[in-house]
């Protein structure tokens, strides 16, 4: 019988008792089977990370007030005791320094999106995964439906043709109302451009929809021209936004969200058209995909290994997320990474699904150019078009 191999030890930043994204990532590091949460510092302040620890059960000395304090400690522990990567379920601008204070502390991160909220900051990470030898992740988590993951197979060997078109939506509506000034946690670092960077709606759901269109058809942007707008008045930053997209083949697409859509709560929708036919997807009934032929035949495609996509209780009170199918893929997200890691201190080499650096570098270039877009010049105009291009970083001498 094959030697079982010991869960990883997971240390968590951010995710207190009153966050959303803590508890969804909870969910899916115990059901990935591989991985176990022994340590934390869970809130932005110590008595709301000490009671979120006392929550989870967890050791009462393994539960910290500061994660700079929680990486000095826990990087002195050796063998069993020692935690082997940081998961950051932070707002967006704890996602950067908790990350390069992991790296100096010798931790592997698993972080949510964006990398960071500025262009600065995020070549700079990169540029220090090219300095260590510290694996990186996002919980971008694509490539784990089974369904989606299908679907751009077909796309890729051109079962649909040359793509024409590609568009994605992202829409939901528990921001509709001024939740931030009711105390609502979740919606006031969105709303914050000191936590949440310069934009609202495009960082927080335009930039995944932006790696979905470029993943899901292997396609590069190559253009893009946004606009957006606070609709709920005393907000700073959109919160409801469009980009247009050309792409590297000549085809147009475009992303369109919204924090403001009163009534939605599905999550992201994908559609490619080619000049052979078109496939759609959608992250509310992730379990299975459509294809639409040329002569209007509609085949609707569900592999075996999908789980069904149950509407999460929170659906229309938070961020989507807490389906079951949203859980089990971000399950895997973690699996594939715990493999990643353990592959590389066996030295050895293996084949991660997982969103690394350079695609998460993609997606904080696209939120920086896309809200540099929508900014007006002093001359009252908006750019119509800006070009897509992925700055070069290098390591400097």
């Amino acid at each position: 019988m094959a030697k079982q191999q010991k869960k990883l030890k997971v240390a968590m930043v951010g995710g207190g008792n009153d966050s959303f994204a803590g508890k969804i990532h909870r969910a899916a590091i115990e059901a990935s089977g591989c991985l176990e949460l022994v340590c934390g510092a869970f809130g932005s302040t110590r008595q709301r990370s000490f009671e979120t620890g006392k929550a989870l059960g967890l050791d009462v000395t393994r539960v910290y007030g500061v994660y700079r304090d929680m990486f000095r400690r826990e990087a002195k522990n050796t063998g069993d005791e020692r935690i082997d990567l940081v998961t950051v379920i932070a707002p967006n601008n704890m996602h950067y320094p908790v990350t390069m204070a992991a790296f100096d502390a010798g931790f592997p991160v698993f972080s949510e999106k964006p990398m960071s909220c500025n262009m600065d900051e995020a070549q700079n990470l990169k540029r220090r995964t090219l300095m260590s030898k510290e694996l990186y992740g996002t919980a971008y988590v694509f490539p784990f439906y089974p369904a989606l993951a299908q679907l751009r197979k077909f796309v890729l060997e051109a079962g649909i043709g040359n793509i024409r078109r590609v568009d994605t939506r992202y829409y939901h509506g528990w921001m509709g109302v001024r939740l931030e000034t009711a105390g609502n946690r979740s919606a006031g670092w969105r709303v914050d451009p000191r936590r949440c960077g310069a934009a609202g709606a495009i960082y927080d759901l335009a930039g995944p929809c932006a790696l979905l269109a470029e993943w899901a058809t292997g396609l590069e942007m190559s253009a893009l021209c946004a606009v957006g707008r606070p609709a709920v008045a005393g907000r700073l930053m959109d919160d409801d936004a469009t980009v247009m997209l050309r792409f590297n083949n000549g085809a147009l697409g475009m992303i369109a969200v919204s924090q403001i859509a009163l009534g939605e709560a599905d999550g992201i929708t994908i559609s490619i058209y080619g000049d052979k036919g078109s496939v759609h997807w959608k992250q509310a009934s992730a379990e299975q995909w459509t294809l639409v032929t040329a002569d209007g035949k509609v085949a609707v495609k569900a592999p075996k290994a999908a789980v069904v996509a149950t509407a999460g209780k929170n659906r229309f009170a938070e961020p989507y997320g807490d389906d079951e199918a949203y859980v089990a893929a971000l399950a895997a997200a973690y699996r594939d990474f715990s493999a990643a890691i353990i592959a590389e201190r066996a030295g050895k080499k293996s084949k991660e699904n997982y969103i690394g650096v350079d695609l998460a570098l993609r997606v904080a270039t696209f939120n920086d150019l896309a809200y540099r877009s929508m900014v007006f010049t002093s001359e009252g105009r908006q750019e119509k078009w800006t070009e897509f291009k992925v700055p070069e970083v290098m390591l400097l001498s």
